[in-house]
């Protein structure tokens, strides 16, 4: 069967399994909730927090870029876990390897699906952050997000967060398909939250650690400077997720009992 169509036939299967689960939901909801805090706060306490002479969309832009790219990973740990859990809680691994598809074209559908659900996610995150500030251009006018600013950033910056964060996504992705015990890959991963947010205080090499990519990737970027200008930490994160996810699809490829 041309790989192509297999891979049609897989992707429509993991988005089909998804359908009766929570996961959709939260495809939709994780993305609201950092927006609609800033709304919040902002509609009760925006005088006080932009002050004179800021642009109302570059604080915008702050307040959800920071505490989204902290939260973020999180989100990650769990949609590894729901892309694979179904498969070791019901123990069908090998019932799906028994299906008139390859297992290549079964590892790359679940990929795929991991990894676009990731992006949609993101670009949500960034439309629910625009409609935010247009909300509140409406209902709070005095703050001034009538102002000029290049709305883009927001989906730019989202898009940066993306591909920084492809390396431990792969990392998540890989633990959560290798082990059925779906704790050790989430304690993994807080574990590789935590420890990045201690070396990034001090250890110079700390920008090489995968679990901070995203955040090294917007670090002193400011919303007059060029969102593409250091791209070092993306490439690292590419030279990761592609390392990995080939080591785990061909191990997931060549093993004989799952």
């Amino acid at each position: 069967m041309n790989l192509a169509l297999e891979l049609k036939r897989g992707i429509s299967a993991e988005l089909f399994k998804f359908r009766r689960t929570f996961v959709l939901w939260l495809l939709v909801l994780a993305p609201a909730f950092v927006p609609a805090i800033n709304f919040i706060i902002l509609f009760k306490k925006g005088d006080q927090i932009i002050q004179d002479g800021q642009n109302a969309w570059a604080v915008l832009l702050g307040n959800t870029i920071q505490p989204g790219n902290f939260l973020f990973p999180f989100f990650v740990m769990v949609i590894a876990l729901f892309v694979n859990s179904i498969e070791h809680n019901s123990n069908t691994w090998k019932l799906i390897y028994t299906q008139p598809i390859s297992r290549l074209a079964t590892f790359l559908s679940k990929m795929k699906v991991f990894v676009l659900m990731i992006f949609f996610s993101l670009m949500l995150f960034a439309f629910f952050s625009l409609i935010v500030g247009y909300l509140l251009n409406v209902v709070k006018p005095e703050l001034g997000f009538d102002q000029a600013f290049d709305k883009s950033l927001i989906f730019q910056a989202c898009l940066k967060i993306f591909l920084a964060s492809l390396g431990y996504a792969a990392l998540q992705f890989a633990l959560s398909q290798k082990s059925k015990n779906l704790m050790l890959s989430l304690g993994i991963g807080i574990g590789g939250v935590i420890s990045v947010m201690i070396l990034m205080n001090g250890w110079e090499y700390a920008d090489y650690h995968p679990y901070g990519y995203h955040m090294f990737a917007l670090r002193n970027v400011g919303p007059e400077d060029n969102m593409w200008a250091e791209m070092t930490t993306v490439y690292r994160s590419f030279i990761v997720a592609t390392a990995v996810f080939a080591l785990s699809g061909w191990d997931m490829v060549r093993k004989r009992i799952l």
